[in-house]
């Protein structure tokens, strides 16, 4: 009888999970921390005599001293400085010690499902890129990587296109049939496509022989890389192929970060690529370094203009109990390889236009990078709680779960040592220093050793041995020999099956050592020990078929329990009902209320509105009112101001008014005394006659003026008073059959001489205020007195007089007739000719007895003492 296949378990429809995330409540609780281990590659000078500013002193120890012509020396620092660093390589170390030193532990990690993250950090120009990529002859980190990995888990890969990224950061498992499709579809589609000219390699490579051992030989793996490119803090995949459009051929498609079910960052729709060997790795590698961003620079001839990274990602899940095809449960390593732009200034690289902003976008990653060490740092130090801005950067925010504790995290410093790099080394070398002070959380890997799902599982079994692909190896070799008819088997009716070979592994095996391809006896005693071994498996099988009665008697009352319950549970659904029913109803209540509710809000926003503005328009009505009072407190205090000003100013009046009236009062007697005199034939002495032969008396003309001698009124232009005569003559230019309107002001001097016109029937008044005092029926005529002082200080007396007509209009107007005019002047005032010649004497006396001659008539003893 032919034996039978071995049977694959079909693919079950769900996803299966990632490695189980990690809360931050325990990756915070954890007391285990690693430092970020930091370490130092000084890149060999172009020129050998060239200047240097940094030197190894030890193993860990570097030392920078700063050149003449760096911006530290010219103001004053001269002093070196020594930096401690985790490793350090000098100038003369090669790709292989960086390689096993740094990244060595880290490919452990990955092939056990550890997460891990190195980036190369410098200026530009100092080797990150060569300590990546390196040569043909001598690789980087990243071929390097991939040689170790696929040297260690040749032998365990599962088939291409057994594991299916799912485009969100998850994997899926295929069956066998699907795989194979897949595979067939590749194949034809490389038949279908020629050959590219150009991708064969210029020189073979030369590998890394290095490998783990310490792996589970009963877990299949599958290696995907994925390459992706930061430029202008924009995403974009180096390895996708999607045509490009023909509208906008120069537009690539940018990808976005998004956070998976575990709360871990990725690129989403990444093109993920599974690769089988480490030359088919490099050259998806190289393709995606043909696509990547370089230009030339006045520092570096091929000056990356964006940051890539590379991941690698390891797949691995457990096989199933009979060693074919993976279980359902899986566990990702990642390890990403980054490669960062170099830090520039401007003014060294002359950078202009599109170069100039790309600079900018890199400067600004690294200004984030650092900002995000420091405050990672002061949270650990301080205990703060401070935000860490890494969604400021694509890249801080693509690698924000291993700094909150996903994995390990290893920095490469690249070092020019040239003196004309030494600021901006200084600036890597603090950078790095401080980098080294920030603890990440040691993540703690969890059991990937599940139990495999009971479907797949034979009865009975608790768990998966041991040895499953070493006994599923063997047993195919021995289907395979009798398909090809070396050995037959007629006694045995029972298949193999994979059972006999786990229980045959709890008994002594015969020797399996195979010495040629064509010897049988290993396979005819293998066959021989076999079938007793079946013979053990049916009575077990027997054993089993007893215990499977008695399942199913379990069974069939668990069913009749399942029954009584289904029909609790239709109850139930009944009762669900009339409560959907109820709470339908109570939320169609609750609508109405709403929409009325609703209702009244908009009628209380529109009232509110409406209040809003009558509060408005009482405020600016206040505001006016506030105005207005303001107003008539401000004309009630300048009125009451001016009242205090009038009633001062009239007060002064009357001051000197009394002044003036006592003054003349004085004078009039003095005056009177003068007439007595004159009357009585005396002679009065002139003044100012000294040396003259004629006689010295004179006698003054009645209605000269005279000037006082009182020293306290010497000055004063308005106490100069007339001569007043015995005999007092009216003017004859006033009317006295008519009403006369007198209007002289208050402080006008009473002359009391023969031009004092005498009124009858005549009003008296100060100010003009209205027309009513001119209106009046009785009042005809109008009389005007003023009195003014001229330019030699004596006082000049007007009187305007005019008739007072009629108006059509029921008023009155004034139309001014005649002025009479009196100038009143002292004898012994100093008078001068017109052309500035003063007058003597005698001219004077004369002058005034002709005056006073003509002045008095009929008055003989003037004429008398006249010449």
């Amino acid at each position: 009888m032919k034996p039978s296949r071995l049977k694959i378990a079909p693919k079950v429809p769900t996803k299966p999970p990632m490695t189980p995330a990690r809360s931050k409540q325990t990756l915070m609780t954890s007391r285990d921390r690693d430092p970020v281990q930091v370490y130092c590659r000084i890149r060999p000078l172009d020129v050998p005599n060239e200047e240097s500013c940094v030197t190894v002193l030890s193993d860990t120890v570097v030392q920078v001293v700063p050149p003449e012509s760096s911006q530290g020396y010219r103001s004053g620092t001269t002093k070196a400085t020594q930096y401690t660093f985790t490793g350090v390589f000098d100038e003369k170390s090669t790709q292989k010690p960086i390689f096993h030193t740094v990244t060595l532990p880290l490919i452990e990690d990955l092939l056990h499902g550890k997460n891990s993250l190195l980036f190369a950090y410098g200026v530009t120009g100092s080797g990150k890129t060569h300590t990546m990529n390196g040569e043909l002859q001598d690789g980087g980190i990243i071929p390097r990587c991939l040689d170790v990995i696929f040297n260690s888990i040749g032998h365990f890969q599962a088939k291409k296109y057994i594991f299916k990224p799912d485009r969100m950061n998850s994997f899926e498992i295929q069956s066998e049939l699907d795989a194979l499709a897949e595979r067939q579809a590749e194949i034809t589609n490389k038949f279908k496509t020629p050959a590219r000219r150009g991708q064969e390699n210029d020189g073979q490579r030369v590998t890394d022989a290095t490998r783990i051992t310490a792996l589970d030989e009963d877990q299949a793996y599958a290696v995907f890389v994925t390459f992706v490119e930061v430029y202008n803090n924009t995403v974009f995949d180096l390895l996708d192929d999607t045509p490009i459009d023909p509208l906008r051929p120069g537009k690539i498609q940018s990808k976005i970060l998004r956070e998976d079910q575990h709360h871990n960052m990725y690129v989403h729709a990444v093109t993920e690529v599974e690769v089988k060997s480490a030359d088919e790795a490099a050259e998806v590698l190289a393709k995606g370094q043909k696509r990547r961003r370089v230009a030339h620079t006045t520092l570096n001839a091929e000056s990356s203009r964006s940051h890539s990274v590379f991941n690698i990602r390891v797949v691995q899940a457990p096989l199933d109990y009979q060693g074919a095809t993976p279980e359902k449960v899986l566990t990702v390593g990642q390890l990403s390889l980054v490669d960062l732009a170099g830090s520039e200034r401007n003014s060294r690289t002359k950078t202009t236009g599109e170069r100039l902003r790309e600079a900018g976008s890199i400067n600004n990653t690294l200004m984030t990078l650092r900002s995000c060490m420091e405050i990672l740092r002061e949270n650990q130090l301080n205990g703060t709680n401070k935000m860490v801005p890494y969604r400021d950067s694509k890249i801080t925010h693509l690698f924000k779960s291993y700094f909150d504790g996903e994995g390990k995290v290893r920095m490469i410093v690249c070092v020019n040592p040239r003196a004309d790099d030494y600021d901006e080394t200084l600036s890597v070398m603090r950078f790095a220093e401080m980098a080294q002070e920030v603890q990440i959380a040691r993540a703690v890997q969890p059991n990937v050793r599940m139990e495999a799902t009971p479907k797949a599982t034979p009865a009975g079994r608790e768990a998966l041995l041991p040895g499953r692909r070493k006994a599923n190896r063997v047993l195919t070799e021995a289907y395979r020999k009798l398909e090809q008819g070396g050995i037959s088997n007629p006694q045995s009716e029972v298949p193999f099956d994979i059972d006999m070979v786990f229980s045959a592994a709890r008994c002594s095996w015969p020797p399996l050592e195979l010495q040629s391809a064509s010897d049988d006896r290993l396979i005819t005693t293998l066959v021989e020990y076999l079938q007793v071994r079946i013979r053990e498996q049916q009575n077990r099988r027997e054993q089993q078929m007893k215990k499977c009665v008695e399942v199913r008697t379990l069974i069939r009352e668990m069913e009749e329990e399942l029954i009584l319950k289904r029909q609790e549970v239709l109850s139930l659904n009944e009762q669900l009902k009339e409560e959907r029913s109820r709470r339908q109803t109570f939320e169609n209540r609750v609508l109405n209320a709403e929409s009325a509710n609703a209702t009244l809000q908009r009628h209380v926003a529109e009232h509110q509105k409406y209040a809003r503005l009558l509060e408005e328009e009482l405020k600016e009505k206040d505001c006016l009112l506030n105005q207005g009072e303001i107003e008539i407190l401000n004309v009630k205090a300048k009125e009451k101001t001016k009242r205090q000003l009038e009633r001062e100013k009239l007060k002064k009046e009357l001051d000197r008014y009394k002044q003036v009236e006592s003054q003349l009062q004085r004078q009039t007697e003095r005056f009177l005394v003068m007439r007595d005199l004159l009357d009585a034939g005396c002679s009065v002495k002139v003044p100012g006659s000294t040396g003259s032969s004629e006689s010295d008396t004179r006698t003054p003309s009645i209605g000269a003026t005279h000037r006082v001698s009182d020293p306290k009124l010497v000055g004063t232009p308005s106490l100069r008073g007339p001569a007043v005569s015995a005999r007092k003559r009216r003017s004859r230019s006033v009317d006295p059959g008519k009403g006369w309107l007198d209007h002289r002001a208050e402080n006008i001097l009473d002359l009391d001489t023969v031009f004092q016109p005498q009124m009858n029937r005549a009003k008296s008044i100060t100010k003009l205020v209205d027309s009513k005092s001119v209106t009046d029926a009785k009042i005809s005529k109008y009389a005007l007195t003023t009195q003014e002082q001229d330019s030699s200080g004596e006082i000049e007396t007007k009187v305007y007089k005019g008739d007072v007509l009629t108006t059509v209009g029921g008023g009155a107007q004034v139309v001014l007739q005649d002025v009479e005019i009196l100038r009143h002047s002292s004898p012994t005032a100093v008078k001068r000719h017109s052309d500035g010649r003063l007058k003597d004497v005698h001219s004077r006396v004369a002058d005034i007895e002709n005056r006073c001659g003509h002045a008095i008539e009929g008055h003989n003893r003037v004429k008398k003492h006249c010449p």
